[in-house]
């Protein structure tokens, strides 16, 4: 299995692992191809791929004053049904890690997720005192007329 850093020939087959991960998970996938294209240069991405897309790791580069440097936001983490229990998690994980060597890692779970939170803690991370808010819709558009 090869596991490397997505290039823009490689942002169909992220979006195919990705709209697996929405199935996976009962989400409506909305992103679409044109606009995980438009918006490559703000992210960062892994795939593991043999044949076809096994895993991949989505990840958006963040500042922290309170860490002292660069982290990585991890909002999409899949592993395909038959590439589970096999250590993949980690091996994306870590790759994300050697390559772009941010100074921590953040992601949000699913209060739901049992299977992701436990493979979560194996892997080291451990549950903050935040509370994770969005800003979107008409709330969003509010804020975006003001002065």
């Amino acid at each position: 299995m090869r596991i490397y850093p997505v290039t823009k020939a490689d942002i169909p087959m992220l979006h195919q692992a990705l709209a697996q991960l929405s199935q996976d998970l009962g989400d409506q996938h909305m992103a679409s191809l044109a606009a995980l294209t438009a918006a490559a240069p703000l992210w960062r991405a892994i795939l593991a791929v043999d044949e076809a897309p096994k895993g991949a790791l989505l990840a958006t580069p963040l500042f922290s004053t309170t860490r002292g440097g660069v982290g990585l936001y991890v909002s999409d983490l899949w592993v395909s049904a038959e590439a589970r229990g096999q250590g993949l998690g980690q091996r994306l994980l870590s790759a994300a890690l050697q390559q772009w060597r941010p100074v921590f890692i953040k992601l949000s779970v699913y209060d739901d997720n049992t299977r992701g939170r436990a493979f979560y803690e194996r892997a080291g991370f451990v549950a903050q005192d935040e509370t994770n808010m969005i800003l979107q819709g008409a709330a969003l558009d509010r804020l975006k007329g003001q002065p």
